[in-house]
């Protein structure tokens, strides 16, 4: 059974604000999908039947209609003040920075020395048969494995070898390319 959702109170103001977002040629695609979510679960659409006309998961369609109705008072409250002032913006800001903004990154990622990222970035330039292993061309996780094999680090996670490697642009030895398997 479909849970019910708390379908968002969205005043005329709010509604062609978020229309107004829709309709813009420059508004990112993952905020114009959020803003569907939104105006569709105005309409007491369940999440189940949103999911699939916003291409997203239904957790995530559940996510930000949460998130919107968690700031409904906040909503109204600067609609209020910016209908006082004449001044749409900052209910407009308020919407797109922080409601349907994504949240900062919280967790705890592994702090690596310079010393350890150097040493990386010099591994991925050597042939991995210098290290005995029976591939032509590194993975991110056999550059992890490697440090950790090599004891320069205790852990080493395949997504976080592509981010250093992806942030410097550095490709394998001999420019191939880096899988990130």
């Amino acid at each position: 059974m479909a849970r019910k959702s708390v379908a968002p109170q969205l005043s005329s103001v709010q509604r062609d604000l978020l229309l107004s977002i829709t309709k813009r040629r420059d508004s990112p695609q993952h905020l114009v999908r959020r803003v569907q979510i939104i105006l569709l679960a105005s309409e007491s659409q369940l999440d189940i039947h949103i999911a699939p006309q916003v291409g997203l998961y239904v957790k995530t369609v559940r996510l930000w209609r949460h998130r919107w109705n968690a700031r409904q008072d906040t909503l109204n409250a600067i609609e209020a003040k910016s209908a006082a002032d004449g001044d749409e913006k900052a209910l407009k800001d308020f919407i797109v920075d922080v409601v349907l903004a994504d949240d900062p990154y919280n967790g705890k990622r592994g702090k690596y020395t310079p010393e350890q990222i150097a040493q990386l970035y010099a591994i991925a330039c050597e042939p991995p048969s210098a290290s005995g292993r029976p591939i032509s061309h590194w993975s991110c996780r056999e550059l992890g494995d490697e440090m950790v094999k090599r004891g320069i680090v205790d852990r080493m996670p395949p997504s976080t070898v592509w981010d250093f490697l992806k942030s410097s642009r550095l490709e394998a030895s001999q420019g191939g390319r880096l899988a990130k398997s």
